[in-house]
């Protein structure tokens, strides 16, 4: 009898574990009180609508689109899903650029590009939006690239390789970005691979040498989503490469870190189809917070979408538009804006 009793708690048990949550599985759907999550394996990536930017080619404004690539330490990190703008890292022209009179740096937050970033470009881009206060100081100012440990960080969802095709790095240029004509005299429009449509774009990090040190001088290390020239027989899309700081003029894709205690979902599930949408909020603890919420860009404004498609061009994940929804605490479904 007690070998029968023995065997039913067994299998009480065994049934038990089989119905239970792993904490790998667990851990997929762990969203911050803010409503944001990061990079899963099985859901992939999070997308926010933040900001405007001129996305068509004449320069018609549209909603950025973000992933979220990380949820940590009180702070949320978002990457433009889509390289939105060009600029070469430090501006060069004329007499110096034609005698290759470059100047050199030892980091990238000597560039004119992260100078431009934080003074210019991050007012154009987020300046009509309340969370804009929730954007943190990093090392490099509020908006920047990502650096080469960033993009093979698995964690964030690419892949730890530097070099050959690695899908995981692949991205699209807007129309706007394709078209822009920065420096006309000198490479006047971002390049696009010809097969699948990815372009190359900067990243904050220079040149390193054969054992990983970085070196002073006249190069960043560039995301490259164009064929290599000098690798015979391969594209190589998508690996760490390096590139001239004088006439090239390559694709921004850019980040930026929000104070999540700053920070509230206020629509949105978070799929590519259903981007979240955020509000920033004074204190949460607050029995009334105030609450602002981003101005909705009006209709017909388009919102960026896949580029169209291409032969062999790979998909960019997302979850299910009915996956993985937000919750949204009922004190800030139906705020307006302060």
């Amino acid at each position: 009898m007690r070998i029968k009793h023995l065997i039913a708690l067994l299998l009480t048990v065994a049934l038990l574990l089989s119905a239970a949550v792993s904490p790998a599985e667990e851990a997929a759907y762990t969203v911050d009180p803010c409503g944001l999550r990061g990079w899963d394996l099985n859901a992939g990536y999070q997308y926010v609508i933040m900001g405007v930017y001129p996305y068509e080619k004449d320069g018609t404004k549209a909603p950025v689109l973000w992933q979220v690539l990380a949820v940590e330490d009180g702070k949320a990190l978002l990457y433009t899903t889509y390289i939105i703008e060009v600029h070469q890292p430090t501006e060069v022209s004329g007499t110096n650029a034609e005698k290759h009179k470059y100047p050199e740096i030892a980091d990238y937050g000597d560039t004119d590009l992260n100078r431009w970033l934080n003074e210019v470009m991050i007012n154009d881009l987020l300046g009509s939006e309340p969370v804009l206060a929730a954007v943190t100081e990093e090392q490099y100012g509020r908006l920047y690239p990502l650096t080469d440990a960033d993009l093979m960080n698995e964690k964030y969802g690419f892949t730890n390789q530097r070099f050959y095709e690695v899908r995981s790095r692949w991205a699209y240029a807007t129309p706007y970005a394709l078209d822009r004509k920065l420096y006309p005299d000198y490479g006047s429009k971002l390049s696009r691979d010809r097969k699948y449509g990815t372009s190359s774009y900067w990243v904050a990090a220079l040149k390193r040498n054969s054992s990983g040190g970085q070196i002073p001088g006249k190069y960043l290390q560039l995301c490259a989503g164009i064929a290599d020239p000098h690798e015979q027989g391969g594209t190589n899309i998508g690996h760490l490469s390096f590139g001239y700081l004088n006439r090239t003029t390559v694709g921004l894709r850019l980040a930026v870190r929000l104070d999540t205690s700053r920070i509230q979902v206020i629509s949105g599930n978070g799929s590519l189809f259903d981007p979240c949408r955020l509000a920033w909020v004074e204190d949460k603890t607050a029995q009334e917070p105030v609450i602002r919420t981003p101005e909705v860009f009006p209709d017909p404004t388009p919102v960026p979408t896949p580029p169209a498609a291409v032969k062999g061009r790979p998909k960019i994940a997302g979850p299910d538009p009915e996956a993985t929804p937000v919750p949204v605490p009922e004190e800030y479904k139906e705020k307006g804006a302060d």
